[in-house]
């Protein structure tokens, strides 16, 4: 490695004497240095050691910045996705370090003011500096004889070499200082030459980014490939070190007055970054520069103006500016022209979710437009006009459609003005999902895609309104994972591992890769298992951290997901209602639970010697499973008898699972959601007393063992099965009666919307009720309590389960009672959480049909046994919801 990076120094050199030209084979060896960085098995190639080679090793020291810059620029050109991975660990780390620093020395101000809690923070600080180093420990020491020392000039030099303004000359005559004060013999001399070297920006510095956009403008008509590597260069320098832009606002503004090739996405993106990061730019929000990214919000790509209303937004810093009130109305005007609807959708979908305001004064027009996209004639797609291929994207009028809900959805994710409709969204997208929304035009092919985005849309809602998802929806869109399109189940459970590793969603969404686990295809199922293990360890330590600082409810333990997924199972019509005492039922039916069970379980062993039993998945499981068996379903009494079988089942499946389990160990107060479950009302009948007297160990064993082969099968079972999505059909379903009021007319205002009556609709699993009306009565503010005495766990509290996030319980005796936490803290989402168009959603399967049958006829006879006797199973019914899809893995060829 020292040969290559001496290598390169030399190569360097010769260029900047001008005895060598820019060479491609050279400008790689910065790219082959940097994968490094992923070897385990050396330490030296880590992040820590691979900056301080870039920054003091890699080019010559009397290079000046903009040589550097155009060596950055042109080696950077070669760098694939694990290289920029890679650089970002490394920019990362020393922003981290950096950050670090300043609130040490912030500390160490108040030293005068000495006390036991600053002393703690003073420690810790010195422990996470030292996390950028490789020997943790030995660095820890030379940071606390650092602390001790008392020349104020040696932290004076420090601050001053960390600061974002210095030039490579300044940032060399400092550190030369800070190091002539520690004295070349002493101890901590060497460590302190390499802390220098990490905390300064000798690696990237403003020079050089100006250097950079100086080049750019030059050659601002012509997208070179030159232009195109320093615009990625400068997008990634924009997201970690946005300050090092100071100094380069008279560049920006010049690049960005007036429109070239170079005004695209990617520079957009960074203006993004850079408008809305806590350090700003004194840049002048001038005409020039607005005309040109409103244009971008009209005449640009969905992307391009994604961007640009980001920029706009961050950089007139007020919601309610004339620029929005004006923007809006030249986007809403477009609309009615038909001039680039995409973008147009897209431009007014995200100013109604950065100024809610504006709604009230369009609401109109918007949904008179999407009324017509989703209803008219126009924007339907006949098949001779869709696409043939098995592979390919929906038809434009698909993507009108699933861009319309799109901008309904970021119209609603404002909770200041969003309330009085979101409900009524809701119903809207259950009934797309369940392909009952009678009045839309769209063709067969189209369906799934439809049916994705409305599932992608809960999701994201969900964000910000999760308190107002009914157990209805929330099956509906969990169920999405086996949908009977391969397509929607792999984007689905995609985005959904998304929302669930950055916690903007409630952890019962897990549900959903436990139902995939049973996929008929081998990647859904790997990825599933894959995404449960990754959520429920992260999950996990998460809820530990929340139980040692505070006395927080279970809802955020990956346990208290087990509820609502044995809750989905329980409507699920492929339950065996009356089975015998030596039927073990369909292994792919208890599939999900004995998945979520094993995997809280495993993760359980791996830490059942750090956390005590307050903390425990199982004891948290039996604790639940216990409190399910003495409660009832709220809509449905004949599902009552479902969940008490699961939930014995469950029971007996952890004592199984976990032979050291103890039932004394498990709490005594569990909450259940109040809008799933409730106390139980009735004494049981004597054929449900039978049926769960045959739930016994033997029976459990049964299914766990049953379950073994099941989850061990190869992907043979969809392998014959051509999943055509451009001709699917899904499958028919009753159809709810429609009323006569306009389509849209639940989107209108609130003060629209309370001169009309609202219609209701019936759930098909509540008899002689209205659905909505329950929703409402759990959804007032005071929930009303409810509390019994039970044999062990003691006692079962109901809460409006809605945002179970944000609940506590009161226990006195035997009872319990629960209240709301007057706050609710949103979760606000990423600025690219919804990044890409409908192509960029979708995935390709992995075979077609041709290539399935040749596969097959070198499988085992056993194989090809198995793949006909599940196809011979015939199709899967609708469940009480109606909300399951056909399985692919049922259909018959």
């Amino acid at each position: 490695m020292h040969k290559l990076v001496e290598l390169y120094r030399d190569y360097c050199e010769k260029c900047s004497k001008g005895t060598a030209a820019i060479n491609t084979h050279y400008e790689q060896i910065p790219a082959k240095l940097i994968v490094l960085c992923f070897d385990k098995d050396c330490e030296s190639f880590r992040p820590h050691n691979m900056g301080l080679i870039f920054a003091e090793e890699l080019f010559p020291s009397p290079l000046s910045p903009k040589e550097r810059a155009m060596h950055w620029v042109e080696f950077f050109s070669y760098f694939k996705s694990q290289h920029v991975k890679a650089l970002h660990a490394i920019f990362s780390q020393k922003r981290r370090l950096q950050l670090e620093l300043q609130a040490y020395l912030s500390l160490r101000a108040k030293k005068e003011e000495s006390s036991d809690e600053i002393q703690k923070k003073i420690c810790a600080s010195l422990r996470k500096m030292s996390a950028s180093f490789t020997d943790i420990s030995k660095v820890e020491d030379c940071f606390e004889i650092l602390h001790q020392m008392k020349d104020n000039n040696i932290f004076k030099d420090l601050t001053e070499i960390s600061k974002e303004g210095t030039t490579f000359a300044t940032v060399r005559s400092i550190r030369d200082s800070f190091l002539k004060r520690i004295g070349n013999k002493h101890q901590i001399y060497s460590f302190c030459k390499e802390l220098s070297t990490k905390l300064s920006h000798s690696l990237f510095n403003w020079e050089m980014i100006c250097a950079i956009l100086e080049v750019l403008f030059s050659c601002r008509n012509e997208l070179t490939h030159y232009a195109e590597s320093a615009c990625d260069l400068l997008l990634l320098v924009a997201m970690v070190f946005p300050s090092l832009f100071r100094g380069s606002e008279e560049y920006l503004l010049k690049l960005f007055s007036e429109d070239s090739v170079l005004i695209n996405e990617k520079s957009l993106q960074m203006l993004a970054y850079l408008a809305k990061s806590p350090c700003k730019l004194s840049i002048n929000f001038s005409s020039d520069v607005y005309l040109l990214l409103e244009q971008k919000c009209i005449e640009g790509t969905r992307a391009e103006s994604k961007y640009a209303i980001s920029a706009i937004a961050s950089l007139i810093q007020s919601p309610d500016d004339k620029k929005f009130a004006k923007l809006c109305k030249k986007v809403v005007g477009g609309l009615h022209d038909n001039h680039n609807i995409p973008t147009l959708l897209q431009s007014l979908g995200l100013i109604l979710e950065y100024s809610p305001s504006m709604y009230t004064s369009y609401d109109d027009q918007f949904i008179n437009f999407v009324q017509r996209v989703f209803v008219s004639p126009e924007f339907v797609s006949t098949p001779e006009l869709s696409p043939s291929n098995e592979n390919s994207a929906c038809s434009f009028s698909c993507k009108l459609k699933i861009y319309c809900l799109k901008a309904l959805v970021k119209s609603c994710l404002p909770t200041t003005t969003a309330r009085d409709r979101i409900e009524n969204f809701f119903k809207m997208l259950l009934d797309i999902i369940r392909e009952e929304f009678t009045p839309i035009t769209i063709c067969e092919n189209d369906k799934p895609y439809l049916r994705l985005a409305a599932g992608k849309s809960v999701l994201r809602l969900a964000t910000r309104w999760d308190s107002l998802i009914s157990p209805e929806l929330f099956r509906t869109a969990l169920l999405m994972a086996r949908d009977s399109s391969y397509i929607v189940r792999k984007s689905f459970i995609h985005k959904l591992f998304g929302l669930l590793k950055k916690h903007a969603i409630p952890v019962r969404y897990a549900c959903a890769f436990a139902l995939a686990s049973t996929d008929c295809c081998g990647d859904v199922r790997t990825e599933s298992l894959r995404y449960l293990t990754e959520v429920v360890k992260e999950q996990r330590g998460v809820s530990v951290h929340q139980n040692k600082t505070s006395n927080d409810s279970i809802v955020e333990h990956p346990a208290y997901a087990v509820l609502f997924l044995i809750h989905t199972l329980a409507y699920d019509e492929e339950f065996r209602f009356n089975f015998c005492e030596k039927e073990t039922g369909s292994a792919e039916f208890w599939s999900p639970l004995i998945v979520m069970l094993r995997e809280l379980v495993e993760i359980e062993d791996l830490s059942q010697t750090k956390h005590g039993s307050a903390t425990s998945s199982v004891s948290i499981l039996l604790g639940i499973f216990r409190a399910v068996q003495k409660a009832e379903d709220v809509i449905d009494s004949d599902i009552t008898h479902k969940l008490h079988i699961l939930s014995k089942i469950g029971l007996l499946m952890i004592k199984e699972l976990d032979k050291h389990c103890k039932t004394s160990d498990s709490p005594r107060h569990i909450l259940l959601p109040s809008s799933y479950y409730r106390l139980s009302r009735s004494e049981r009948k004597a054929d449900e007393c039978c049926q769960l007297d045959l739930i016994t160990d033997t029976f459990v064993k049964r299914i766990l063992k049953a379950h073994e082969p099941y989850n061990q099968q190869e992907d043979t079972t969809c392998s014959t099965i051509t999943e055509r999505v451009s001709k699917e059909s899904a499958p028919k379903r009753q159809t709810r009666s429609s009323s006569n009021k306009p389509l849209f007319g639940q989107f209108v205002s609130g003060h629209e919307q309370g001169k009309t009556k609202k219609s209701s609709v019936q759930a098909k699993d509540v008899p002689k009720k209205n659905y909505l009306d329950i929703l409402e009565k759990d959804n007032v503010s005071s929930c009303g309590s409810a509390g019994t005495k039970l044999s062990s766990p003691g006692s079962l509290g109901l809460t409006n389960e809605a945002d179970s996030r944000d609940l506590k319980t009161i226990s006195s005796k035997d009872t319990m009672s629960t209240e709301d936490f007057p706050d609710c803290h949103l979760r606000d989402c990423e600025l690219d959480e919804d990044v890409g168009d409908c192509d960029g959603n979708f995935v390709k399967r992995p075979f077609s049909s041709n290539k399935t049958v040749a596969a097959l006829k070198k499988k085992s006879k056993r194989a090809l046994d198995l793949r006909n006797a599940k196809n011979s199973a015939g199709s899967a019914a609708d469940t009480i919801d109606n909300v399951r899809r056909t399985r692919s893995r049922k259909a018959q060829t």
